[in-house]
This record gives C-alpha cells, structure tokens and sequence, in this order.
C-alpha cells in the first residue's frame, strides 16, 4: 500500500528514498503518477532531468539516433530531450501508471514496461544513446542493471546517467564502472556534478547527483 494511501497525505521525496524494492516502486508511483508532476516536479523546483538531458546532448552525436530514456517516469527526460533537439526516443519504467502519464505527451516512439532488474525484452544493439535521470538513486536500482542497459546499446552509443552522489561509491557504481573501462567494455568516462533541484528549494538546494558519460565500444 502506497504512502498515500494509508495516511492520505501527498507522496514526497521521504517516499522515493524509502524505495527498496520493484514492488516498492510499483506500490509509490501507482498511487503518485497522476499528482506526481504538480506535487514533486513544479514546486521543488526539479531540475535534475532538464541538468541530465543537456549533458546527453551534448555529448551525443545527433538527433537522429534512437534513444532509450530509462526510468521515463512521467516522460519529464524525454520532454527536455525533445527540445534539446532529439527526436527518437523510446521510454522504459516498471510503473504502468507512470508511462500512461509518458504517453500523453507524445515524444516517444515506444514505451516499455520492464523491470530493470531482470532481463530487459530488448534487442541487442537497438539503441544509439541511453539516458537516465532519477533511477540510479535511494534503493531503485543498482549497478547490476549496466549489464543489461550496455547489451541494448549499440557500439559506439553515448550514455548520460544520473547517479546519485551518495551512493555512488558506497553502491559499487564506481567500482563497476572501473571495471568496464579496465575491460575496454566503454570510453570516455567522465563525470559531471549536477544540482538535483534549483535553488529556490531551501532544504535540498545543496543535492546533487553524478552524470556519468561514457560510450560503449
């Protein structure tokens, strides 16, 4: 049972970071997906998808490439992807309600429920660039899912993946990531620190999360 349905009060951020497992996640976004733009997004000021979708473009060759937004949510990535310029983009999250939220507004190709803990229903190689921004955070999902996310990307894809900064040494993000430029699995790791929200929310203006670039060889 969601937060919200047991106290009646609005889901929040203390609700994300309480997260531990897929049935967790299903349970929050299933009772936030419809209030979870106007209750989270607007008023905190969220910045971070806007942050992870410029970095993405920066780095990634054109347009014209497919694109896999991963944890799409309420297609916030794919939006700010989108008037970056990217016009191929297909969105995968595990919450039902979330990507009938991604439909509405009409920027991506395909959306994909999945559990990215589990083998993905994707082909190998299909995606030119993989983003994400707000799953590689508080007990969603850990490193393990890179093995999955590298399988779908084609040689030479671009990724820009959010990671946040609390977890990634203490999760193994580092670790794994080490591993597979040591096993010429990517190039060009790099990392940039971006704010997760602007500074107008007083109480987590200092949060900020890691993007890690990189490409798959």
């Amino acid at each position: 049972m969601s937060g919200e349905e047991q106290t009646g009060a609005p889901l929040g951020l203390g609700d994300a970071y309480a997260v531990r497992t897929p049935a967790d996640n299903l349970a929050l976004y299933r009772g936030w997906a419809a209030t979870y733009e106007q209750d989270f997004i607007a008023p905190r000021g969220y910045v971070y998808h806007e942050n992870v979708a410029a970095l993405f473009a920066a780095h990634h060759p054109g347009p014209d490439g497919l694109v896999l937004d991963v944890g799409c949510g309420t297609g916030i990535v794919g939006e700010a992807l989108q008037a970056l310029g990217q016009v191929r983009i297909d969105g995968l999250d595990l919450s039902p309600e979330m990507l009938a939220k991604a439909a509405d507004k009409n920027v991506y190709e395909r959306l994909i429920e999945a559990d990215l803990t589990q083998v993905l229903p994707l082909n190998d190689a299909n995606y030119d660039g993989v983003v994400s921004a707000g799953t590689f955070t508080h007990g969603h999902v850990g490193p393990e899912a890179l093995t999955e996310l590298l399988r779908v990307a084609a040689a030479g894809a671009r990724f820009a993946l959010g990671v946040n900064a609390e977890h990634y040494h203490g999760r193994g993000f580092a670790a794994r990531f080490d591993q597979l430029a040591e096993a010429r699995m990517i190039d060009d790791l790099t990392i940039e620190q971006v704010r997760i929200y602007n500074e107008g929310d007083a109480e987590h203006a200092d949060d900020l999360a890691l993007v890690v670039l990189f490409a798959k060889r």
